[in-house]
């Protein structure tokens, strides 16, 4: 019987590696196919991953989340940079596509670099929007920690309707003076939704 990793062709060399990282010299078949599946992500997503993304989105243990993201990081430091520039809202949306069909309503902070690239996704609240719930700290306090010069939002609205509330605009509005005052400004709140997007950028005329 063929393993995951035999499946996976060219990229059989470094799943092996990344099972070896995840489950020891002889990892299980279901530690080979997580580690084909995360093989095939590009290296500019895998540095947003990071290991709190390894564990929540791929269900990785701490450990070896955290020692995957080191080699990661590590590897990274001899390969070229891959990272897009984020340029225009259609840029962020695909990045925050994910978010579209999710059940539940959540916010999420893209942390760009001096060129734009994205460093990192930085989930920031799930729940409805609102200046109780989501504070200018909870989104520029990654976003400084991790030297990011620029700030995307975007969140969800499981109703289907991207239509923006009065507290998507209050909250919006909080953010962009906050970003302002750090100079890390806040450069679009993206809203997603199964029907639709809203950009703040682009409906409200922001420079």
């Amino acid at each position: 019987m063929t393993t995951a990793l035999e499946r996976d062709g060219e990229g059989g060399g470094e799943s092996r590696l990344i099972a070896r990282v995840l489950g020891g010299a002889r990892p299980a078949a279901d530690v080979e196919a997580t580690a084909a599946r995360l093989a095939r992500i590009p290296f500019w997503e895998r540095r947003m991953l990071g290991a709190r993304g390894l564990a929540r989105d791929h269900g990785i243990g701490a450990d070896r989340a955290e020692r995957l993201a080191a080699l990661w990081e590590f590897a990274e430091r001899w390969t070229s940079d891959d990272r897009p520039a984020v340029a225009s809202p259609r840029d962020a949306l695909l990045l925050f596509d994910p978010l579209r069909h999710a059940r539940r309503e959540q916010v999420v902070a893209l942390l760009l670099d001096a060129r734009h690239r994205p460093i990192r996704r930085e989930a920031v609240a799930v729940g409805s929007v609102n200046a109780s719930r989501l504070q200018a700290r909870d989104v520029f306090a990654p976003a400084l920690r991790c030297d990011a010069v620029a700030v995307i939002i975007g969140h969800n609205h499981p109703s289907g309707d991207p239509s923006p509330s009065r507290a998507d605009r209050i909250v919006t509005a909080a953010l962009r003076s906050a970003g302002d005052l750090l100079g890390v400004p806040l450069l679009d709140h993206l809203i997603l939704a199964a029907h639709g997007h809203h950009s703040f950028r682009e409906t409200e005329g922001w420079d």
